[in-house]
């Protein structure tokens, strides 16, 4: 590698170049995974109720009413979802909410320590909203703010954890003051069932679907299963190009290590003349790839680490300080190892083509 600096160089910044881009589009769906395992954790067994129909389909205060009297429901709260801002822009996760919810049924969907700071949404509560730590970043909000939405001023009050998910830009507000801000009244897009034994969450949701009829019910968990695979076919796409980078690089290994070997003919004729096993020169050339893998694979994983912190950076402001490039530790082992396991396995063949010299032939070609 020393005597041939050039060439190796080359061969290394072909491996930089493919794990570069794996780093870079592996933080993303990084990001992405993060959001998925962050809610799960998170989900619990809530029952989502939404109507069948397409956008315009809505639910009723009767569907509520019917859901409260399935046994095993310990509460059924309706919900009603509607965007904060245009959305007008390039976003990464979901948009941000303001959701309604009665505030005397806050606490049976959510625990006390779900709230960072202030306090919840009482019975009585008007115009005051509880909101997640991307959205106070993004407004510049705290509790005692005021915020201002479609012209009507906003007490915030409380302050949600953050959660790495879609709650970090909700706001959340009573439901009929949502639906009078935004002049539908009785508009309900989701009920929220709580039941009374989380165990069996699957059989009353099937219980519920029976009894409300024209419904979509899911536990949470089935939501997040769907999202889930969704995200797999995106992420599948989103790494295939950048593999192929990868797999390009290790090419580059393939050529270097065959010139290598022709270079070194009566090198490795000397060797195998002085007792060298197969084994010898077979690990001494995998070696040698193995190590441009790890020198390449090692470089591009930095570089593509400092520019998804480039970009963090950048898109700071627009999303409220939350990390759209997430690099861990799970992808610095799949980024430098996918390295390593190309220059290693490019090198298998002419390495095993170097052992199988015959020490004469290869010694009276250097005569």
């Amino acid at each position: 590698m020393a005597r041939r600096k050039v060439r190796t160089g080359l061969t290394i910044f072909g491996i930089v170049v493919g794990v570069f881009a794996v780093t870079v589009m592996g933080s993303m769906t990084e990001y992405f995974n993060a959001m998925i395992d962050n809610a799960r954790a998170g989900a619990g067994e809530a029952i989502i109720v939404s109507p069948k129909g397409g956008l315009r389909a809505t639910l009723s205060q009767a569907d509520v009413g019917r859901i409260e009297r399935v046994r095993g429901v310990k509460t059924a709260a309706p919900q009603l979802a509607t965007f904060f801002s245009s959305l007008s822009g390039a976003s990464f996760g979901p948009p941000d909410q303001v959701i309604g919810i009665p505030p005397e049924q806050i606490n049976q969907l959510w625990k006390p320590e779900d709230l960072a700071q202030g306090r919840w949404l009482q019975r009585g509560d008007t115009y005051q909203m509880v909101i997640g730590t991307s959205i106070a970043k993004k407004e510049k909000l705290k509790v005692g703010s005021i915020l201002n939405w479609r012209d009507k001023d906003f007490e915030i009050v409380g302050l949600l954890k953050e959660t790495q998910t879609a709650p970090d830009g909700w706001l959340i507000a009573p439901l009929e003051i949502v639906q009078k801000t935004i002049k539908r009244p009785n508009l309900i897009t989701q009920i929220n069932v709580v039941p009374e034994d989380p165990a069996h969450a699957t059989a009353l949701a099937a219980a519920i679907q029976d009894a409300v009829g024209n419904v979509k019910v899911q536990t949470l968990d089935e939501q997040l299963d769907a999202i889930e695979q969704a995200l797999a076919v995106f992420n599948a796409i989103l790494l295939s190009s950048a593999v192929l980078a990868a797999i390009i690089g290790g090419l580059a290994v393939v050529n270097t290590m065959v010139m290598s070997v022709s270079e070194r003919t009566p090198e490795i004729g000397l060797k195998k003349a002085i007792g060298a096993t197969n084994g010898n020169i077979i690990g001494e050339f995998l070696l040698e790839a193995a190590t441009i893998g790890l020198l390449g694979g090692a470089i591009g994983f930095l570089l593509g680490w400092g520019m998804a912190a480039l970009l963090n950076i950048g898109a700071a402001e627009a999303l409220g300080g939350s990390e759209i490039f997430k690099v861990t530790p799970r992808l610095a082992l799949i980024a430098i190892g996918l390295a390593v396991g190309l220059g290693t396995l490019a090198g298998l063949v002419p390495a095993w083509n170097a052992s199988r010299l015959d020490p004469v032939v290869a010694l009276r070609e250097e005569a």
